[in-house]
């Protein structure tokens, strides 16, 4: 068993590994943990990367009894704001317009961390650009930092930093101070919508909103339509830690309305999160056909 409420279901379709700039797992602690539980169907589901393809198919061939699925997480800019998109069923060969859409968010990496370093030294503070490398250094190998350079920080960590070193008399101001540095220097915006699903459509990359609780104002219908027509949903995680269990099935029903997959995930970045959460997000597991046939539907 795992150590959450829920007993393991037979997937976990939202994880991440340190080819997320806020994660630490391994890619291969994933599928550890999904042989252990008898976890069928797993994805990894990386910030706004593709990084992890190649460790993924590598995995999957000392795991036979566990099944990746090619995805990531991307964050575009909608008309409500900043949403969470997971993108499943990624081709094992990027196509150029994928590969240009790795690129993009590799450089959008890059200059998301630039501006942190600026907005804090503008807002009186010693944090340059070697500051923030040394920083990431500290939890993220050698060998991603080598792909996708000086990248922006896990918050946890930085907030860390900003209280040691007397930015913040305590971790509960960080938010504040992140505020005055974005306004000081604004972070590079997420991609537009309207500019990332065609690369995704055109691929046959389906589409489901993360974590929808907040992002469909708690229920919220005309917010719940809004979002399923502008971002071209073909599925919702229904159920998520942060997904009030009566809510998860309202999202559920909304699915069935519209014609959209149901999926779970326990959102995974560490190792204690795969011990504790892994496959427990409570979703039914006939909902893994129903997503398996929407992944094959375009043949």
């Amino acid at each position: 068993m795992n150590g959450s409420e829920h007993p393991p279901a037979q997937y976990d379709l939202h994880l991440h590994s340190y080819w997320s700039y806020d994660a630490t797992a391994e890619v291969e602690d994933h599928f550890k943990r999904a042989r252990e539980l008898g976890v069928r169907y797993i994805a990894i589901t990386d910030h706004h990367v593709m990084d992890a393809f190649a460790q993924v198919l590598e995995c999957a061939k000392r795991y036979p009894e566990v099944t990746p699925i090619l995805s990531s997480e991307i964050t575009v800019t909608t008309s409500v704001g900043g949403i969470d998109l997971l993108c499943y069923g990624f081709p094992r060969e990027l196509t150029p317009p994928l590969q240009e859409l790795v690129d993009f968010h590799h450089d959008w990496q890059r200059a998301t961390g630039a501006a942190w370093s600026k907005g804090l030294q503008a807002s009186g503070y010693d944090f340059s650009d070697a500051h923030r490398l040394a920083l990431l250094e500290t939890y993220r190998p050698a060998h991603v930092i080598a792909l996708q350079g000086n990248t922006h920080v896990k918050n946890g960590v930085l907030s860390d930093y900003c209280v040691d070193h007397g930015f913040i008399a305590s971790s509960e101001e960080y938010y504040d101070l992140k505020v005055r540095m974005r306004k000081e220097v604004p972070s590079p915006p997420y991609p537009a919508v309207d500019e990332v699903l065609p690369v995704l459509k055109e691929a046959g990359i389906k589409v489901a909103i993360a974590h929808p609780h907040g992002y469909f104002n708690q229920g919220d219908r005309a917010r719940m339509d809004t979002l399923r027509q502008e971002c071209q949903l073909d599925g919702i995680e229904c159920a998520h830690r942060q997904v009030p269990p009566g809510y998860t099935l309202i999202y559920r029903e909304y699915c069935v309305e519209h014609g959209l997959f149901s999926v779970g995930g326990s959102d995974s970045h560490t190792v204690g999160d795969i011990q504790e959460l892994f496959a427990g997000h409570g979703g039914a597991d006939e909902w893994l056909d129903e997503f398996l046939g929407c992944l094959a539907c375009d043949g």
